[in-house]
Parts: structure tokens; sequence; C-alpha cells
């Protein structure tokens, strides 16, 4: 029952146009499992439809060609000699089919429940991007054998098909891989017939397949992908018909102005999607028919999405971890271009994040709300939360996104108790069911941002029915003041702080704590309130891969007053051996 009113609360979300399409989708998959050749000969009529890839491209387009090329190019150029003899590896986990003959699109792996992203992952066919590209004339051909491999055995009638590799989803990163590598090889060397027909005929029915199955009924950066690979196809097609120009005209106006916040982030809130937005935007800005008002719109969001990109990135390059995200699902923004110059001080007012930077510290605030009202379904319950480094190096982490499969890994990391924001023993601010679905929700807000003496100081603020948290954040001088405080009839607050455990504790002295890595030194100071645990924990940077990590419970005395400090000296050599690791690593 508690399960369904959730069901139930994130279905009262929905637009009419989004539960007409998700009963749509329903139906869809019920009548083609019952009618798989029927379903089939369907797709392949409607892929008559399409036009054929023109034989020359336009400079325009053949800028946003490039840039998409390369979040393909970059994460699966090694991997091009393992793919031709049906080697794969994603997450970390790597599978051996022995062959390309072998590619099972149904297989699953141990540690994925019912969300089975490996296998979505092979379907997304990335790796034939740089195969195109870089390749010998061995990987063209092991390129045909994994499409011929794909047309035979994709099946419309097996369980699960339309949630992996016959996903629209899976299908537009296909588009958008295939098509820009093969765009990019054309130009800069002959390709055999063969391939160019089997290419061409692969991606019609790829674009048939997305163009009558748009996931509407989702939003989001789903529609963004679907739209981006329709765009990018038809604008290397022979002809876009009148009817398909208008079509994606108002749907792409339409989701940008939904799903690309006025600050230039997605609505989503998540670093790692804000990648493939920044992708989405220079491809609609480069598609010449469409209209002149939502090229327009295109341009301006994209400058403010790459901003907002960079102010998402920490100084190691990497992004931040704020609801699901994780490292190498697309390049780091600076592999793909010039960052934009940053300010000490960042604020992004519609999706409430701030940036405090100085030469040694850096702190990323999170004070938004978990994602879009009608499907905010990568958000996590980090309200209030900080990611801190010290020296360019992760010290306060996000818990980060270990894997999307229902399971208690899961929902924890999504939980407030699992984030560093100022909450309390047992409340949890939002309920969750299943992968994504999100029941009652909600929302935290800045307060303030603005310079004081020496620094600059940001706020937030986190309303429930029976208590308010909020949270004030200060950079000056090198050393980072936290202040949360606590009002209402909720009992028991405290602040989890969780800790890279690259950092070794080397001193604990009541309420002071010295953690050291490589030479630097990091004090964490308790000024008021208390350490009330210590213990390890475990920490996703990556998708399916733990790290290890300290997780430190602070509460505050009887007056509901926590302030914690984070400092940091110029790096010195750390103490000896005697003197270290007071606290033993996990």
């Amino acid at each position: 029952m508690e399960i369904n009113l959730r069901t139930l609360q994130a279905a009262s979300r929905l637009d009419a146009k989004m539960l007409g399409y998700h009963l749509k989708r329903v139906l869809r998959n019920v009548l083609a499992r019952q009618f798989p050749n029927a379903y089939a000969r369907r797709l392949e009529r409607l892929s008559t439809r399409v036009p054929a890839i023109a034989s020359r491209a336009t400079e325009a387009t053949g800028t946003s060609v490039a840039f998409v090329s390369r979040f393909y190019r970059d994460e699966y150029l090694d991997d091009m000699d393992d793919v031709a003899r049906g080697h794969f590896t994603f997450f970390g986990q790597s599978v051996d089919f022995g062959s390309i003959g072998a590619i099972d699109w149904h297989h699953t792996i141990a540690v994925e429940k019912d969300l089975h992203l490996w296998r979505m992952k092979l379907a997304h066919l990335g790796f034939i991007c740089p195969m195109l590209v870089s390749g010998t004339v061995t990987h063209h051909k092991a390129v045909e054998a994994v499409l011929a491999r794909f047309n035979a055995s994709s099946s419309f009638a097996v369980s699960g098909c339309f949630s992996s590799y016959w996903f629209p989803y899976s299908a537009s990163h296909r588009i958008l891989s295939v098509l820009s590598g093969y765009l990019v090889a054309r130009q800069e060397r002959t390709l055999a017939p063969s391939l160019v027909a089997t290419i061409e005929a692969f991606l019609r029915r790829d674009v048939a397949f997305v163009l009558d199955t748009i996931e509407h009924e989702l939003k989001n950066n789903h529609v963004e992908r679907n739209l981006a690979a329709l765009c990018l196809y038809y604008s290397h097609a022979e002809e876009v018909p009148t009817s398909i120009a208008a079509r994606l005209n108002h749907d792409v106006h339409r989701i940008i102005l939904d799903c690309v916040l006025e600050d230039g982030l997605l609505s989503e809130r998540s670093a790692m999607y804000q990648g493939l937005t920044v992708m989405a935007l220079r491809v609609f800005r480069d598609t010449l028919f469409l209209d002149a008002t939502t090229r327009e719109l295109a341009r301006e969001r994209l400058t403010l999405a790459e901003h907002a990109w960079a102010v998402m990135s920490h100084p190691d390059g990497e992004i931040a971890l704020f609801n699901d995200s994780w490292f190498g699902e697309v390049p780091p923004v600076g592999a793909l271009m010039e960052p934009p110059s940053l300010q000490p001080l960042e604020v992004l007012r519609h999706a409430g994040y701030a940036r405090l930077q100085d030469e040694s510290c850096f702190a990323l605030f999170d004070a938004g709300a978990i994602g879009p009202y009608w499907n905010p379904g990568h958000g996590h319950a980090d309200f209030l939360a900080l990611e801190i480094d010290l020296h360019g190096r992760r010290f306060i982490v996000d818990p980060g996104t270990y894997q999307y499969s229902t399971g208690e890994r899961r929902r924890f990391e999504r939980s407030a108790a699992s984030h560093n924001g100022p909450g309390w023993h047992e409340v949890e601010p939002v309920e969750y069911s299943g992968c994504f679905k999100v029941g009652r929700m909600s929302k935290a807000q800045l307060t303030g941002c603005g310079p004081v003496a020496g620094g600059h100081r940001v706020s937030g603020a986190l309303h429930l029915t029976h208590g308010t948290a909020d949270r004030s954040v200060m950079l000056r001088n090198g050393c980072l003041h936290v202040s949360d405080r606590w009002h209402g009839d909720l009992t028991r607050p405290r602040t989890n702080l969780l800790i890279s455990a690259d950092w070794h504790v080397v001193s604990r002295e009541g309420n002071h704590l010295q953690f050291a890595q490589d030479g630097i030194l990091v004090d964490l100071v308790i000024r008021k309130g208390h350490v009330a645990d210590l213990r390890t924990s475990s920490w996703a940077s990556r998708y399916l891969q733990d790290r290890q990590g300290w997780l430190i419970t602070l509460e505050p005395g009887d007056t509901a007053e926590l302030d914690w400090d984070v400092s940091s000296p110029v790096p010195t050599p750390i103490r000896t051996k005697e003197q270290h690791d007071v606290v033993r690593s996990p």
C-alpha cells in the first residue's frame, strides 16, 4: 500500500500529455510483445519514409558533429581492439562473449537487479564511433558485424527489450554515436560501400523508431536526447519533410524552455546530465531547419549551460556528484572546450547551487529543489549539502551513485541520511519507490549570497512540516566556516560528513580531527556541538565501483547550534609514521 501511494503521488504530477504518452507506451509494449513480427514490419515501413543521408555535410552542422563525436570517441578509443573480438567493459565490469557473433543483447551482470544499465550501455553502441573514425579495416568489418548481429538478435519478443536495447534513449545514443562517427569518418577516409549501406539502413530504422516513440511521458533529459538525435540526423538528410521540421521545432523549443533553467542548468540538477544538455543545445543551435526563434533560444541557453557546467565542476576537472552523477559518463568540460572563467563566488539562482573558491579551498553548496516537479527521478535528498575540496583534492564528498537498481544501496544514496546537509536522525524529507519514483517531495532554497570581509558567504534553508534546518557557509582567508541551525519540533538533529578515505586520520583530540594526504594536512574543528561517531563507510564516484570513506556524525548541543570549520595550511610534510594513522584506514 505504501508503494502504491508513492506511485500514485508520482503519477499525480504528470500532465495530460505525459499521462497519455505513458498509456500509449504501455499499450505498445504489450502489443509488440504479443505480435513481435508485426511490430518489426511496421518499423520497417516507417524506416522507408526516413530520407537518406545527404552526400555532403554543411559547415555549421559539421561543428556540432565533431563535438558530439568527442563524447563517444574519448570514452571508447582504447576499447576498439577488445570490441572487435567481442569483449566489452562498461562501468568496470567486463564480459567476453568470445566473438561479435555471440553478443547477447539480453545479457545481465550479477551486481545489477531490476535496472540493467550495463546491457543498456552495450546497446548505446558508443564504441562504434571511434571504430569508424580511428579504426582500421578490421575495425570497420567489426562494425558491420555488430550492426548485423543487432539486426538479427534484438528481438521485440523478449521481456525487457523496451527498457534496454529498444529503449528510445538507447536508440538515441546509437544515432548520435554511429551518425557522428560515420559523418566524421566519411570526411576523412574512404569507407567500403557495404559499410556505408549497412550504417545508413541501420540509422534509418533507429530514426523511425525514435520518431515514433519520443519519450514525452518521461520528459527531461530523455526527450532532450531523442530530439538531439533526430535533429542531428535530419540536419544531414537529403530532405526534411515540412511536417517533421514543424514537429521538431515545436518540441525542441518546448523542451528547452521546460528543462533548461534560466541560469543554464538543466532542471534535473545533475552535473553529469548537464554535459549531455550542452551537447544537445549545440545540436539545436546548428540545426538549420529549426526557426530563428528556436535556434536563438538554443544559442542563448547554450552559453549559460556551458557556464553552469563549469560551475558544477571541481578543480580536479571532474563533475560534482549531487543527484544522479558519476565520472566517465561524459568527458570533463575541459576535454571538450576552454572552460569559461569563473569568479570566487558563482551562484546558479534558479538551480539553487552556489560555488565558493579561493587558492586552497573549494565548496559547492546545494540549496535547491530535488528536481523538476513532474519527474524528479534523478534527484537525491542532498538538501543544504556540500562538496568540499582542499588543494584540488576531494575531501568532504557526496555519496554518489553506485547503481540505479532498486535496493538498499539505491535508497540510501538518495536519502538525506547519506548526505551532509543538516538533518535529523530517522527523518527523511523525501519518499522514494523503486529506481526512480518519488512520492512525497521537499526542497531547499538559497536565502543569501554575497561578499563578507575577506571572502564570501552563502546560506540556505530546508522547511519541513514540523521543523526547519538552515546552513550558512563562509569561505574567508582560506578557512571554510559552516554553521548549522535547527528550529521546530523535530528531535535528534545531526549532520553527517562523508570524507574520502584517500585522507588518513592522523589526529583526533576531542572535537579536533586532522587528516593527511600526500603531505597535505586538513583540520576539521567543531566549534559548537560535538563528534558523536566516526566509522568507515563508502561512496562512489564511478558507477558500480566502490570507494572507501570516513563517516563522521556531528550533533549540536542543547541550543541546536552546530559550527564547524575546515581549513588547510600550505602543504607541509606529513607526520612521522609513529604519529600517522591514529585511526586505521578502512
